[in-house]
């Protein structure tokens, strides 16, 4: 018998926001005299080149679904509705560090988020409170990933039940979402997530003695409240990008890792770098205190755990230990994979997406309760 949440769908979206948010022309102006500026860059950079300048350009904004966490802060997840006549699951995607949720949307005929609707989930694409879109409660602290883990996810996970309408929700995170969603299930345990997919998740890390001083030195001095505007600095150096191999994935072409710089960046939050700068020290992901070795907090949980072989940032052993604690079905990416790879490579379709949906298909029906 069909699932009656079929024919229902979601819940509406909340109301519009009030006037006093809504968009005004000047930043369509800006973003388009920013494309002219940093196009026209390229054009004279890479004058021998017949690539355009961006693969893609993302269109019209997504709906969004706000949640609020339990400390006031205040953030969107755009939502991308499934396939007509499917039954709906909602999967949760967790973008990773520098990124933002285009990052899973960025190419519109490609790209994850469309592929999982297509297959008939419904798609919610995390942004927390080291996004921009973020909105600060008055008199908001500085914060860690523990914050974004604790408030951020299990508020936004309330939100993706309440809206979709559903128990339980899928998970999959990339990079630091990755990170924040095993701290999540380390921290606050796994209530309200189905199965968890995770790309490019470090959980152990490899630095030299100097490396570490140097780590542990940034973890020391680093303003908690500082922010590195990581977003503005990947869009000026998008022009002089040629290859996907300069940002360490190798298998993304030239016009998708400059739209990526140009569209898909955000910012980098002093607490949250402090906390990287720990696990580098330490050479293990811990919370913001560095007491909790967060892989010996994890337990066995349905998982399914990728990681590629030419990851700087998370290479096989620095994933498997998650793999190990979870209990989960591991894929280690062979054949030049980067840190980017994994959701916007060419071969990421066939070898990545392909790959998830029978195990998120095999644990859908957890989601019902």
């Amino acid at each position: 018998m069909a699932d009656p949440r079929a024919e229902e769908g979601p819940p509406a979206l909340p109301a519009p926001r009030p006037a006093a948010w809504a968009p005004s022309p000047a930043p369509a102006l800006a973003r388009w005299v920013g494309d002219a500026a940093l196009g026209l860059t390229f054009r004279v950079v890479q004058a021998r080149t017949r690539d355009p300048y961006t693969a893609a350009r993302p269109g019209e904004a997504l709906p969004r679904v706000y949640y609020t966490a339990d400390d006031g802060w205040r953030a969107p997840l755009f939502y991308v509705a499934a396939a007509t006549g499917s039954t709906g699951e909602p999967v949760l995607l967790a973008h990773g560090l520098g990124g933002t949720h285009r990052d899973f949307s960025l190419e519109p005929g490609r790209c994850l988020a469309v592929t999982l609707a297509a297959a008939g989930y419904s798609v919610y694409l995390l942004e927390h409170r080291g996004d921009r879109s973020a909105l600060p409660p008055e008199g908001a602290r500085p914060f860690s990933l523990d914050d974004v883990a604790t408030h951020d996810l299990s508020a936004a996970l309330d939100a993706v039940r309440a809206h979709s309408g559903f128990d339980q929700v899928l998970c999959v995170g990339h990079g630091l979402g990755a990170q924040a969603l095993y701290l999540r299930m380390a921290l606050a345990g796994t209530d309200g997530i189905a199965a968890l997919v995770t790309l490019c998740g470090a959980v152990r890390f490899s630095a030299g003695v100097s490396a570490a001083r140097n780590a542990g030195l940034v973890a020391t001095l680093l303003p908690a409240g500082w922010v590195l505007p990581g977003r503005r600095l990947q869009q000026l150096a998008s022009p002089f990008i040629t290859t996907g191999e300069q940002i360490a994935s190798p298998d993304t072409s030239g016009p998708v890792a400059r739209a990526r710089l140009r569209y898909a960046a955000g910012d980098l939050h002093g607490g949250v770098i402090r906390q990287i700068a720990r696990w580098v020290s330490s050479g293990h992901l811990t919370d913001a205190s560095g007491r909790l070795d967060v892989t010996s907090a994890l337990r066995p949980f349905p998982s399914l755990v990728f990681a590629g072989d030419d990851d700087p940032a998370c290479p096989p052993t620095a994933a498997m230990p998650a793999a190990d604690a979870l209990g989960a079905a591991f894929v280690a990416l062979t054949g030049g994979w980067g840190h980017l790879d994994p959701l916007l490579g060419a071969r990421a379709p066939a070898k990545v997406f392909a790959r998830m949906l029978p195990f998120l298909d095999e644990h859908r029906r957890r989601c019902w309760g």
